[in-house]
């Protein structure tokens, strides 16, 4: 594969038709763009899969339930990294630089963890290892009335305009797409979350030293510029680069930035000097 067009295309996941963007150039370093719950993988890497693709052979999956909200969501985030395993074996892809936004890394971080042979580095973009859920968490979402409870307060917290505005930098550079999804009361991806906190994250390996490419107007809850430097202070090693102007997906917001970044931390020092 030499061209920079990235192209959909339909493959095999343990049995089930899933959704990919490749493209790029089969001779570079691959890189796994994970989305977040904001819609697919065209909204979240779109603006930026064609850079990429300049230097990089890229790979961007719609995940099951969430990019693809017309297939059943997978019940943790354990079995989305387990999925993306499945997802590089069928491309006949090793291994790839995995690259996380916002949920897309807390996916992550346990592919990076679990699947470290398949893993060739680790990039955050306004995203962390999703925590573990507490016992009180677990008990009020397994009930009816608690369960509601949580739904009320998610929609509010990640599927509202209000999120939006807390998110982004300028109202402009939100995709039409995703302003239509907030506005929905019942937005397909919605009960796949709150499924997904309910049951919680699981402790990840923190070997590998991870880039932190953060939007620094990110001002949604947990993903703020002081939520990154406090993830840098607790992962040895990892870099925490701020991308200006952005909020929570800096990739759309500041592309060139972005792009400059993430290219510079994973091609090797003396192919930059070539």
């Amino acid at each position: 594969m030499q061209s920079n067009d990235v192209r959909e295309r339909t493959i095999t996941v343990e049995g089930q038709p899933a959704r990919v963007f490749e493209g790029g150039r089969g001779n570079g370093e691959t890189l796994l763009l994970v989305h977040g719950g904001w819609g697919g993988a065209r909204l979240h890497w779109g603006a930026v899969w064609g850079r990429l693709a300049q230097s990089f052979h890229v790979i961007a999956p719609d995940l099951p339930g969430i990019g693809r909200s017309d297939q059943k969501a997978l019940p943790s985030v354990g079995d989305y990294a387990h999925w993306l395993e499945a997802l590089l074996f069928a491309m006949r892809v090793p291994s790839a630089w995995c690259v996380g936004n916002s949920f897309g890394a807390s996916v992550a971080c346990v592919f990076a963890s679990d699947y470290a042979p398949h893993c060739r580095g680790l990039v955050l973009v306004n995203g962390i290892p999703m925590p573990e859920s507490p016992s009180p968490l677990r008990w009020l979402g397994e009930r009816p009335l608690g369960r509601r409870v949580m739904r009320a307060l998610e929609k509010r917290i990640a599927y509202s305009p209000s999120a939006l505005e807390r998110g982004f930098v300028s109202p402009a550079h939100v995709p039409l797409a995703l302003e239509a999804l907030v506005r929905s009361e019942s937005p397909p991806q919605l009960d796949a979350f709150v499924d997904l906190l309910v049951r919680g994250g699981v402790p990840v390996s923190r070997t590998m030293a991870p880039l932190l490419l953060w939007g620094q107007d990110d001002h949604l809850l947990g993903s703020s510029a002081k939520d990154a430097r406090k993830l840098q202070a607790s992962w040895p090693g990892a870099k925490l680069v701020f991308v200006p102007g952005a909020g929570h997906m800096p990739q759309l917001e500041n592309p060139d930035a972005f792009t400059a970044a993430l290219t510079a931390f994973v091609t090797p020092p003396a192919a930059r000097a070539a």
